[in-house]
């Protein structure tokens, strides 16, 4: 490692750290519209290049998933939105003109994030996303917190050290963005060896903020990291990763660290924001499903595991069943049965076989299902043992299924409880249900939502779409008409057997950068046939 380099790009950055904080909001306007024709024009040249390492095959549904949607997509679709906020902020305009206000079951204020124009009513009919406010809010402060760093007047700026993700292309620009825009500050970005594949297209996106001082990348191992984590200019870290990467910035190596760790003594004094996996899990209320039904929510169960092949931090890992639900058996059976169907692929995160092979280890009885022999689950378990498969996080495409007893609401209430307190971790939880079964029990499900303590709820959604649909049909159009539900929401691009995944999400994609009228026959069309 040259640290006489990484030292001089540090002090660069720390030159500029004040002349960005106070950069007119206009200037930074500009930055992200810049950004944002930079990230579409390196938007196949981005996806190809995940494509070839992961190995995907030409025409597989996982390139739209993967590639597209969790790469160029996700941040057009954030700049464009930063990009309408930042608009309003310059110009005085109320943030909230468009979007409704309620209160939570416990008495929260919740946002209505979304849909949030008409072309979101139109792209996502039927579907909701909102945002919980944290106790203390209310519909008269919101106002005043929101846009905090705007608020500050002649800030001083900071310098960030960002962790790169390894797994999820587009987190890497995200978290860049996020702390850049939202919090003011100026970047250093450290990549993960695993993509670091992708580090000349994310300079090229980015070109004109490294030029300008604001911005800058660094590649290495860990020694290049841990350098920068305890460096005297980085004022602030951001990482999103393992708990264990965590635990060694904050609190160091070895037998030290785990003392440090105990007693909560941290080896750092600098603030350190973390975006942390866990033990993800899905609840499937127990209700009258078709044949239809079964199919389609088993697909959706895979899709949350085997995404990505497992390596996600919102990965589901714990399936959770109604013990007394005639429909029990049947939703294993189906789950099974698209976890040995699912496309084969290449383990591509280092790692995975040492963590499958440690599952093994801890669940003889795992069954191994797929052409690659490389997914792993385990059915039946106990939900009162301290199974192996509850407390780790696996981030490999394997998955344990436990039961719970009760009707309806008695079930809801146990699994809520269940993941509460016996799954390691407090990211995301997935809950699926029926039109009938939700009316049915009314405000006890609103009230079970309000128990879970997780940062990222999904219902009939995968919370990995947190960034946009959390709340979706439980049929996809056209059967949610027939069911009664009001939407015109297709298959899920995301999901591994959508057959046009690929060409929805590339639409999608050049609909985010600029949304238009005349882009939506062509955008339909595609979703609808998946």
């Amino acid at each position: 490692m040259d640290t006489q380099q990484v030292d001089q790009v540090l002090a660069r950055l720390a030159d500029h750290k004040t002349v960005w904080a106070r950069l007119p909001i206009k200037d930074k306007i500009q930055y992200l519209v810049e950004v944002r024709e930079a990230t579409l024009a390196s938007a196949e040249r981005w996806a190809d290049a995940e494509v070839k390492a992961k190995q995907l095959y030409a025409g597989s549904p996982l390139i739209g998933a993967e590639a597209w949607l969790a790469g160029p997509y996700g941040v057009l679709a954030w700049l464009s939105a930063s990009i309408q906020t930042l608009t309003a902020l310059d110009t005085g305009a109320d943030l909230l003109e468009h979007v409704k206000l309620h209160r939570s079951v416990d008495g929260k204020v919740v946002a209505r994030v979304l849909p949030f124009d008409r072309y979101e009513e139109l792209l996502f009919h039927g579907v909701a996303a909102d945002v919980w406010m944290q106790d203390g809010v209310t519909e008269q402060n919101l106002r005043a917190n929101m846009a905090g760093f705007y608020r500050r007047e002649d800030p001083e700026g900071e310098l960030a050290l960002v962790l790169g993700a390894g797994n999820v292309a587009a987190i890497v620009p995200l978290d860049i963005l996020d702390r850049m825009i939202n919090c003011g500050e100026v970047v250093i970005c450290k990549m993960n060896p695993v993509n670091e594949y992708l580090g000349p297209i994310f300079e090229d996106i980015f070109a004109q903020l490294i030029r300008d001082g604001y911005l800058a990348f660094v590649y290495g191992g860990g020694d290049v990291g841990e350098y920068l984590t305890r460096h005297a200019a980085v004022q602030a870290i951001h990482i999103t990763g393992s708990a264990r990467t965590h635990d060694l910035i904050v609190y160091g190596p070895g037998e030290d660290g785990q003392r440090r760790k105990a007693a909560d003594d941290r080896a750092i004094d600098k603030p350190i924001h973390s975006e942390l996996g866990g033990v993800g899990a899905t609840i499937v209320l127990p209700g009258p499903w078709t044949e239809a039904d079964f199919r389609y929510q088993s697909e959706h169960v895979v899709t949350q595991k085997l995404h990505n092949s497992g390596h996600n931090c919102v990965a589901s890992q714990v399936l959770v069943l109604p013990a007394d639900w005639d429909g029990n058996a049947r939703m294993l059976r189906e789950v099974r049965q698209r976890l040995d169907e699912s496309e084969p692929r290449v383990a591509y995160y280092p790692g995975t076989e040492e963590r499958l092979g440690n599952l093994r280890e801890a669940e003889p009885a795992a069954e191994v299902l797929g052409g690659d022999a490389k997914r792993l689950f385990v059915a039946d378990v106990d939900p009162a043992t301290e199974h192996y498969g509850f407390r780790t996080e696996f981030f490999a495409p394997a998955m344990v299924a436990t039961s719970l007893p009760g009707d309806a609401l008695e079930f809801l209430q146990r699994a809520v409880g269940f993941c509460n307190d016996k799954l390691y971790g407090t990211l995301s939880v997935n809950l699926i249900v029926d039109p009938k079964t939700r009316h049915k029990l009314g405000a006890d499900f609103d009230r079970a939502i309000a128990a879970l303590r997780y940062g990222g709820i999904g219902i009939n959604a995968w919370s990995a779409a947190a960034f946009l649909i959390p709340r979706a049909p439980f049929r996809p159009f056209p059967r949610s008409i027939r069911g009664g539900e009001n939407t015109l929401f297709p298959k899920p691009p995301w999901f591994l057997t959508n057959k046009t995944s690929e060409s929805t999400a590339r639409k999608l994609t050049e609909f985010a950068a600029a949304p238009s009228a005349a882009k939506l026959p062509a955008l339909f069309s595609s979703a609808l046939r998946g």
